[in-house]
């Protein structure tokens, strides 16, 4: 009895250790001959590899430029700018189309190698009049060897609790050892997908594209008298609502004003006539 008791305690103490150094990066030589089920777990990790060199760079390329083109041109200019990008090697991962009050426009956005970003954007500025731009270049390189390394942690804490679960033979202890293993493998698939954003971003440099064409004045005036009549009865329908909704309030308040002051008339009474005195009148004559 005091034998289990006491190798409970060492077990529990070696899970307390573990976890309170799981996050240094350091490797533990007590944990490299486990059982067949850990050496299978063990095959998928590394040791963390060394930092990257001081000249490594990881950069996001992003810009956005809207393009006018010529009246009546505006599908053609689109048709040409698609065909163009795709030649250059670009992912074209969104097209949109709006049509507004003075103009109409596409809208796509565009995935492009980063050593032909600037390329690409050179030609775009061909495709009509720039009438606006902005090129943006974020490093993020120690983002990435941040998440890099938090990555990895989190892979020898999930090696060392597998081993501690392997080794472990009390129940509480393996439950307890459980709900580390989910947390661990959370946070790991976490940190997994926002390294794998960076790397879309950093593989793939964004272009937004926007080619509009102004409309002839014709076509603006009329959306602009439908916009003033809807406007007009809009704020009519508000009127006549506001109308309604006070009468609603205030009749029921005219009537009842109109009653009290009625009963108060009838309670008070009007005002008598005065009466002559009585030896003021004059005996018929006989």
């Amino acid at each position: 009895m005091q034998g289990d008791i006491l190798k409970n305690f060492v077990v529990l103490l070696a899970l307390i250790a573990l976890l309170s150094f799981g996050c240094t990066g350091s490797e533990l030589s007590d944990f490299s001959g486990g059982s067949s089920g850990v050496a299978s777990s063990n095959a998928e990790f590394r040791a963390p590899s060394a930092a990257p060199a001081a000249d490594s760079q990881y950069v996001t390329k992003e810009s956005d430029i809207r393009i006018r083109v010529d009246e009546g041109t505006l599908e053609a200019k689109f048709e040409s700018t698609r065909t163009m990008l795709r030649n250059a090697g670009a992912q074209l991962s969104g097209v949109t189309y709006n049509e507004y009050t003075g103009s109409k426009e596409y809208r796509m956005t565009v995935k492009v190698p980063p050593d032909k970003f600037d390329a690409i954007n050179d030609q775009l500025k061909a495709v009509g009049e720039v009438k606006g731009m902005s090129v943006s270049l974020e490093d993020v390189t120690k983002q990435y060897t941040d998440l890099d390394t938090r990555i990895k942690n989190r892979e020898l804490e999930l090696e060392r609790l597998y081993v501690l679960y392997n080794r472990s033979d009390n129940i509480s202890d393996l439950l307890d050892v459980e709900r580390e293993i989910t947390r661990v493998e959370t946070d790991l698939e976490l940190l997994k997908q926002e390294k794998q954003a960076l790397v879309s971003r950093i593989d793939l440099s964004t272009i937004t594209v926007a080619i509009y064409e102004e409309k002839p004045a014709t076509q603006q005036i009329t959306p602009s008298m439908e916009g003033l009549g809807s406007l007009f009865f809009g704020a009519l329908a508000v009127a006549i609502s506001l109308i309604v909704a006070l009468s609603g309030f205030l009749l029921p308040l005219v009537i009842v004003v109109a009653v009290l002051w009625l009963v108060y008339k009838k309670l008070r009474g009007g005002p008598s006539k005065p009466r002559k005195p009585e030896h003021d009148q004059i005996p018929p004559q006989r």
